[in-house]
């Protein structure tokens, strides 16, 4: 179940990140747990951020 949303205006940081993390879910198809951010382990974190395979490598050029 959702928690229900705070009784205070959202800031501009918290629009962001709500952008970010959509705008990945829809392009890879993953969700985060839907708990606080700051209850997210490191290996979570970089499980949902991490996809060396929606970019070319860097080249160097």
């Amino acid at each position: 179940m959702l928690e229900p949303l705070p009784a205070f205006p959202p800031t501009d940081a918290d629009l962001l990140a709500l952008l970010l993390v959509t705008t990945w879910s829809a392009r890879t198809g993953r969700t985060l747990r839907p708990v606080p951010v700051g209850e997210l382990s490191a290996a979570e974190l970089v499980e949902f951020w991490a996809d060396d395979q929606l970019e070319p490598p860097y080249s160097g050029r």
